[in-house]
């Protein structure tokens, strides 16, 4: 397992001309030019030095940072405040076919993926449905224990959102099983588990904040599971929404119903 390397930077914009993005990037003892080319994807240093190596190392994560801080709109003269981990494995679109485990235990952090779940291991299966017309939500599933028992919930409310029926649904089965080290938790909603695979290690050394300083969305629910996440083996199973998984389609429809019901 990997002990978290945590690197704190401040990116400065100094001029942007057409799809180039000219920054400053500096921590507590050096600093380096560099410009950002939006089109194609890349940077390019205006110097070498150590401190230009250590940010080569964490470029992709870098470009990933630049390409939300300019959906938030950049300005000249604008200072971000910026996280990055060192050698962070960041998900790609076929880990979701496997099983993808976080192992959070010791302080440590380990991200890998795998064909086959864990056997004799605790399951949540969760949902959100959020109606727009009426503005009602709601979120259903259930826990179920290594030897088949299954325990249901679910919960309404007279607004939401989509993502935030989903991120309550399986906060909701994380507490139910708070005194429980290893889960799997059983989604169709990627948001959440990109969140709690990635986006929540960034989010909480950043004081909650994105990579343009705003706020995160949902920041008290994401900071409440993020506590409920630690110390464990968190287990992540992808299921495509509507695919004909019995379980996952019990969540659905029961969230489902119960926003209609929604008083």
């Amino acid at each position: 397992m990997n002990k978290l390397k945590i690197l704190k930077i401040t990116l400065e914009i100094k001029a942007i001309n057409a799809s180039k993005i000219k920054c400053l990037l500096s921590d507590k003892h050096e600093s380096v030019s560099l410009i950002y080319c939006a089109d194609k994807g890349n940077i390019v240093f205006d110097e070498e030095n150590h401190f230009t190596e250590i940010i080569r190392k964490i470029q992709f994560q870098f470009e990933k940072v630049m390409r939300s801080a300019i959906k938030g709109k950049l300005t000249v003269n604008q200072r971000v405040s910026c996280v990055f981990i060192e050698n962070f494995n960041f998900l790609n679109d076929i880990d979701y076919r496997n099983y993808i485990r976080v192992d959070r235990r010791n302080e440590k952090l380990d991200i890998t993926t795998s064909k086959t779940g864990t056997k004799n291991i605790h399951k949540i299966y969760a949902d959100g449905s959020h109606t727009c017309e009426t503005r009602q939500s709601a979120y259903a599933g259930f826990i179920e224990t290594p030897d088949g028992k299954q325990q249901i919930y679910k919960q309404t409310f007279n607004e939401g959102s989509s993502n935030m029926m989903e991120l309550l649904g399986v906060m909701e089965g994380l507490q139910q099983l708070k005194s429980v080290n290893k889960i799997q938790v059983n989604t169709d909603s990627r948001f959440v588990i990109r969140g709690l695979v990635q986006w929540v290690h960034f989010w909480k050394h950043n004081n909650w904040q994105t990579a343009y300083g705003q706020e995160v969305k949902f920041a008290k629910y994401w900071k409440q599971i993020n506590a409920l996440c630690d110390g464990k083996i968190i287990e992540f199973r992808w299921i495509k929404g509507h695919s004909g998984n019995e379980k996952q389609d019990f969540c659905h429809q029961l969230a489902k119903e119960s926003a209609r019901n929604t008083q």
